[in-house]
């Protein structure tokens, strides 16, 4: 939705600068005001930040959106006043108009020309206002298939072209079966259906959203297809659990009718209307103003992500030529000492050393964002949950100032909402059971992050059953993941590690919110891309403990240099638990397999060499019963299980900038990265994770024959 013409791009930019950094204050607040009642000064804080909005927009002429913040000041400021209670109908209509408030941001941001129909929210909120329920109906009204296509000028535009092809687009309402377990995996099923016959041009929910299971029991489709209605919905009717369909020809007068009466606010709106030139002058007073307040305020200067990323890579490169440099003048030194044109290199490779060590260090500060950015977005989230499930569940956040690259923020996001959902719903009892188990009806869902031994520690704790390890199991033999041989033989320790196993679950029932046992792999899966590692603690009747470690930068790594044969690699140091030359004596053979044994620690682990694992035929320069070894382990539910890795030599630890080299080779088995030394070398940085999890693989086969 496109903005007055008379808005210069500088004065829409502020705005939509100001409308986010609200928009994220209102979030947070109205979550926390459901916690906090009775906080004069947090209310002071929402009603503020929606009047300042409502303001702002009115000026600038998007009536939408100065519509819809009016309500939700009348609101505010009757549960201000004390006349009206906070409620959990008023906090669902609060943020329902948040929902809305983004939308419209979104489409002024994407200069999109139809508004949309915020009345159904506005009816919400006086609902509300007037101690009534916000009506469901009317919320989903505001996010209905019709106004969601009528809001996006491109989508109508692919409609359109569709049917000057010759297929007719149709607006198709599948309703699943209540009962069914399975409405993720029956929506998944009727769009493959019907992408064999047409195009589904937008589906609510969206395919991401089916994918990963968010999903209700119906799907709302606009779909183009030259069949007829009859073919249409006789492909979706075979689709076990479809309970109703009905379709309809979508034409542009049909999808315009609900949106037409919101492009002006009612009669009864306090929006004062002004002309086109006082408009204009009282909007760039308003943002003159903002931009003082940015300017007293603010010593920051935005960038462009990729710029920032384009720099990151020059001061890698720069570290490298650092490190050379830094090599030929220490050679050249030994050489030539008495060179008066030497000495005068060696001090200008120090100084540029120097100087390109503090330009790296401060690129990193530059990259590094608190992970409270991302914190700051569950609370709804936990807050959702919890009211769908009908749970009562608090989520506490500490360590919200812990720095972390931004690439590692940007991957996160998705494994931890993966495991705040299956906390809520697997994890936490429901209100009835924590009674009957003693434990209060509130239960606390604790997010932590922190900083040790140069990684990020991000923990999620809950306080619900735990995880019974005898289940998992159990149904680990059921679904043939391990033999009842091995499960007779597995630690309590070693079992919780199979919850990671694909589609492997204890629930007792699979729910819409959590999904069927996939989810806890896709964690593990996403964490150890990013070189990080997933520990599960549990206790039975008191709760669960996951901690995500990983590294604070995707950027470089400490790493420990080995070689085999004229191979140099790099293993990361976090993985690393010791090195050692072993006596003949401790290198043995078992069921076939190599191990070390440990007389110190009375431990027997086992061994690999580096360059078979990874598939090389080394020209190897040690004997094979005189190797140096390094020991890694990885912090899941196998960290009592370390590995040794064989390798010729040990050379050095060095800091190492990180390149990928999936563009290049593809999905590199054993192999995460490489990377450049000063003196033009590549190196190539193995991934432990997958080599350990291989180790541990083949020895479960030899140990099962």
């Amino acid at each position: 939705m496109a903005g007055p013409s008379d808005i210069s791009a500088d004065e829409l930019k502020v705005f939509m600068e100001e409308a986010t950094s609200l928009l994220e204050l209102l979030d947070e607040d109205i979550v926390r005001l459901e916690q906090q009642e009775e906080s004069d000064d947090l209310l002071q804080e929402i009603f503020r930040a929606a009047h300042t909005l409502k303001g702002s927009s009115g000026m600038l002429g998007f009536e939408a959106m100065a519509h819809l913040t009016h309500a939700m000041e009348d609101l505010l400021d009757r549960v201000r006043k004390k006349t009206l209670a906070v409620s959990p109908a008023i906090i669902d209509a609060l943020l329902m108009s948040l929902d809305g408030l983004k939308i419209l941001c979104d489409n002024i941001s994407a200069e999109e020309e139809t508004p949309i129909d915020v009345t159904p929210i506005v009816e919400a909120l006086h609902a509300a206002a007037a101690g009534g329920a916000a009506p469901v109906e009317a919320a989903a009204a505001a996010s209905s298939l019709v106004t969601v296509v009528a809001a996006d000028a491109a989508l109508v535009a692919r409609a359109e072209a569709a049917r000057a092809e010759g297929r007719t687009p149709h607006l198709v309402t599948v309703h699943i079966r209540q009962e069914s377990d399975w409405a993720a995996v029956r929506c998944f099923q009727i769009l493959n259906s019907l992408d064999r016959t047409g195009e589904v041009l937008v589906s609510i929910p969206s395919q991401t959203e089916i994918e990963s299971e968010q999903v209700g029991h119906t799907l709302e489709l606009l779909f183009a297809t030259a069949s007829s209605v009859d073919e249409m919905t006789g492909l979706i009717e075979s689709v076990e659990d479809v309970d109703e369909v009905t379709a309809e020809v979508w034409t542009i007068d049909a999808a315009a009718a609900p949106v037409a009466a919101a492009a002006v606010a009612p009669a009864t709106s306090n929006v004062v209307e002004i002309d086109a030139a006082r408009k204009s002058k009282a909007a760039q007073e308003s943002l003159a103003t903002a931009a003082q307040k940015v300017e007293g305020l603010q010593t920051t200067v935005r960038i462009d992500v990729e710029q920032l990323d384009s720099m990151m890579n020059m001061v890698g490169e720069l570290v490298i030529d650092r490190t050379r440099v830094s090599q030929l003048s220490k050679l050249l030194g030994g050489r030539f000492k008495d060179d008066e044109y030497v000495r005068s290199l060696g001090e200008t490779a120090t100084h540029i050393e120097k100087v390109v060590d503090e330009l790296h260090e401060n690129m990193m500060r530059v990259r590094m964002l608190p992970v409270g950015l991302l914190f700051s977005k569950f609370p709804r989230l936990v807050r959702d949950l919890a009211r769908s499930m009908d749970k009562n569940i608090r989520l506490e956040i500490e360590g919200e100032d812990t720095e972390i690259d931004r690439s590692v923020i940007e991957k996160i996001k998705d494994p931890l909402v993966h495991l705040i959902r299956n906390a809520a719903d697997h994890g936490i009892e429901t209100a009835e059971e924590r009674r009957a188990a003693g434990k209060p009806e509130l239960s606390i869902l604790k997010l932590v992050a922190r900083h040790e031994q140069g990684q990020i520690v991000i923990s999620l704790e809950d306080d619900g059953h735990g995880i019974d390890a005898e289940r998992l199991k159990a149904k680990a033999v059921e679904r043939g993941v391990i033999s009842p041989e091995k499960a007779a033989r597995m630690s309590d320790e070693e079992a919780i590690g199979l919850i990671s196993a694909p589609g492997l679950s204890t629930a007792a029932k699979t729910t819409e919110v959590s999904g069927r046992g996939v989810g806890m792999d896709i964690v593990r899966r996403d964490i150890e891309a990013l070189k990080g590692h997933v520990e599960v603690d549990t206790e039975l009747g008191r709760g669960t403990v996951f901690r995500l470690r990983l590294p604070l930068t995707l950027a470089t790594i400490r790493g420990l240099l080995v070689s085999c044969g004229k191979t140099t690699y790099a293993i990361p140091l976090n993985y690393v638990q010791e090195t050692l030359r072993p006596d003949r004596e401790q290198l043995k053979t078992v069921s076939g397999r190599s191990v070390l044994s440990l007389r110190t620690r009375n431990a027997v682990m086992s061994m690999i060499w580096l360059d078979e694992s990874l598939g090389v035929n080394a020209d190897r320069s040690v004997p094979r019963d005189d190797p140096y070894v390094v020991v890694v382990r990885t912090g899941d539910g196998e960290r009592e299980r370390p590995v040794a890795i064989a390798v010729d030599r040990l050379i050095d630890q060095q800091d190492i900038v990180v390149k990928s080299l999936s563009g290049y080779l593809g999905r590199a088995r054993g192999i995460a990265g490489a990377s450049i030394l000063g003196d033009g070398q590549v190196v190539l940085i193995v991934d432990i994770a997958s080599l350990i999890k291989a180790s541990h693989r083949a020895s479960d086969v030899a140990e099962a024959a």
